[in-house]
């Protein structure tokens, strides 16, 4: 029988795995969520009047679901509400009330626009955690990559989408006011230029890698999924709220495997790295990769988001009593608050650099 834990042997011409769990699992992270993500937004495109049907689908199965997804790690345990007890219980109130002070000092666009650069941000920075997390699990320490660079190609079309989007002038995106700042296409283009250049100089260094057989399978693809996503739902997109709708389905998906892969890695009692046994009893049972855990983990997951979201979005219509204007204005508030709360403790929770993450992600410190 060959050693799992043996050091992986590299040949010219070739690539090694480095995945995050199996090839069934990463390819479906990489290649499955980004085709979904791609054929859902050409869908759109192709027939607009099918934007409404798809955002609703995306915000009840997927946007919901991996907001509350974030509390299987957060609040999943004893031990983790024990841990979390400031995110969990007062920093929900402290964002409700500085997202309350911006609607009434400012309107719904300053929400809207907060939301707008926010979530960008978020969504590249959720890319790059997980390209981190692939680059580790690689195990290549001789990459002809440059770190700098690596981190470079993940930001540079990102950076050269949202100057787009500026250069473009939009004064809505969802269908509710907001703003940009008046960037020139000159430097959209000029940013455009650099990105494309990094991108380039990025993949001859890959190219030099797979000629040495030092080029990982999964942090390769899954780099250039990044990459292909925000180029297509910041850029190539005519739409900004198609283009959006591309990339909220990509990291929606993405976010809820990757906490499900987590889930499964901590309470794995044959990862010798794992943190010690927890005192809870469902989270464990449900985050194992039996068919029938996997499904009842989603539908834990489901269950719980539609419980919590079907209660706040009835109970602000009842409260609103039929008023548009009321009502808008508490949605916005509200959901932004949850998004808000959710970019935070996302920042602070899922860092690779953290020796727990390392552990339960069974790869080590370089």
């Amino acid at each position: 029988m060959s050693d799992l834990n043996a050091p992986a042997i590299h040949k010219p011409w070739s690539m090694s795995s480095g995945f995050l769990m199996g090839p069934v699992y990463d390819n479906i992270l990489i290649f499955g969520v980004m085709l979904l993500s791609l054929l859902s937004g050409i869908l759109v495109f192709i027939n607009p009047e099918l934007f409404l049907i798809v955002f609703l689908l995306d915000v009840w199965l997927l946007g919901y679901h991996h907001v509350i997804s974030t509390f299987t790690k957060l609040a999943g345990t004893p031990e983790d509400r024990a841990e979390n007890k400031f995110l969990i219980y007062q920093l929900p109130f402290l964002v409700l009330g500085g997202t309350a002070a911006l609607f009434f000092a400012f309107g719904i666009w300053a929400i809207v626009t907060v939301y707008f650069f926010w979530q960008w941000y978020h969504y590249t920075r959720q890319g790059y955690g997980i390209a981190v997390f692939y680059r580790k699990k690689s195990g290549i320490k001789a990459s002809a990559t440059p770190q700098n660079l690596e981190h470079a190609a993940i930001w540079a079309i990102p950076i050269w989408g949202i100057m787009h989007r500026c250069s473009q002038q939009w004064d809505q995106f969802l269908f509710l006011p907001f703003w940009t700042p008046a960037i020139p296409f000159e430097i959209s283009a000029l940013a455009g230029a650099v990105a494309v250049l990094v991108v380039a100089f990025w993949l001859i260094t890959k190219f030099v890698d797979f000629a040495r057989g030092q080029l990982a399978y999964g942090s390769f693809f899954f780099m250039l999924s990044h990459q292909i996503i925000f180029l297509t739902g910041y850029i190539l997109m005519p739409d900004i709220n198609i283009g959006w709708l591309v990339a909220n389905i990509w990291h929606n998906t993405q976010y809820i495997l990757f906490v499900w892969l987590f889930n499964k890695n901590r309470f794995d009692q044959d990862n010798p790295r794992a943190p010690k046994k927890s005192k809870a009893r469902i989270m464990p049972w449900i985050s194992q990769p039996h068919p029938y855990r996997v499904m009842a983990y989603f539908a834990v997951c489901l269950l719980l988001t539609s419980i919590f979201y079907g209660t706040l979005s009835s109970s602000i219509k009842l409260i609103s009593a039929g008023d548009v204007a009321i009502m808008t204005g508490a949605m916005v508030v509200i959901y932004q608050t949850i998004n808000f709360h959710h970019y935070i403790v996302d920042s602070l929770i899922w860092k690779a650099r953290k020796k727990s993450n390392q552990q339960v992600m069974k790869i080590n410190n370089d």
